[in-house]
């Protein structure tokens, strides 16, 4: 008889139902990540995505339904210590400098202090971030930068990344992506949402496409591609138009 794998998903939804008033934002969904996977969270507007996670990390208890994060109860600190979460909208703390942010995220990933220092050190260069400026007088672009930065330093156990390349130029999105590459060849997990489809299409193994709060497409990007031509394609014949 075959054995079982008995690997835990770094997530699992089951059945999920995220609702606001009277409208769902979240239609009874079932989705995971196992170890060492990369995958993309795609949907229009209003698909449901950000309530997706959202309830993922914690920050709204779904209705219905069960989440599990590491086979256990989300949100709390000993989760939230192996993963490392970019939102769309954030703002770093701007009384600190930039060295000095990312160094006391960093504290609670990397007990090092020499190489937790040399690891900040290289993020700052790769994102072309100044490391001795202010917060508040980095750009919104450097900002945007510092929260990504905060989110890989310690390569978390879990990478969640949401609309990651608003406000970044072309060259920092080469340099996220091969680092990306490298987060994910050593064995590191994610789960990747945002609009740039070609980019998803370059850096996730698999896809998952939302409609009104329902799961409408899943699939390996090779599997997509195949069927589709690419994720632009897929996501065009799947998506439809958000209620």
């Amino acid at each position: 008889m075959k054995a079982m794998s008995s690997a835990v998903p770094i997530f699992e939804l089951s059945k999920i139902v995220v609702q606001y008033g009277n409208h769902r934002a979240v239609d009874g969904l079932n989705l995971s990540l196992q170890k060492g996977e990369s995958l993309g969270l795609l949907g229009a507007n209003g698909a449901g995505k950000t309530s997706t996670l959202k309830a993922l990390l914690g920050m709204h208890s779904p209705k219905e339904g069960v989440v599990r994060v590491f086979g256990g109860s989300t949100g709390t600190p000993a989760v939230l210590k192996r993963l490392g979460f970019a939102p769309e909208e954030s703002l770093p703390p701007e009384r600190f400098s930039g060295r000095e942010y990312l160094e006391f995220v960093a504290s609670y990933r990397i007990a090092d202090r020499t190489r937790r220092k040399e690891e900040c050190a290289t993020l700052l260069e790769e994102l072309d971030l100044a490391p001795h400026k202010r917060v508040s007088a980095y750009s919104k672009g450097m900002k945007r930068r510092l929260v990504l930065a905060q989110a890989l330093v310690g390569s978390p156990e879990f990478l969640v990344l949401d609309e990651p390349l608003n406000g970044l130029d072309p060259l920092i999105i080469v340099k996220l992506r091969q680092r990306l590459e490298r987060y994910l060849q050593n064995g590191g997990s994610m789960l990747y949402s945002s609009h740039i489809l070609a980019e998803v299409e370059k850096t996730c193994r698999r896809i998952v496409i939302l409609r009104r709060g329902e799961l409408v497409y899943e699939g390996t990007t090779a599997e997509t591609i195949s069927k589709f031509g690419s994720v632009e394609a897929a996501f065009e014949a799947t998506a439809g138009t958000p209620a």
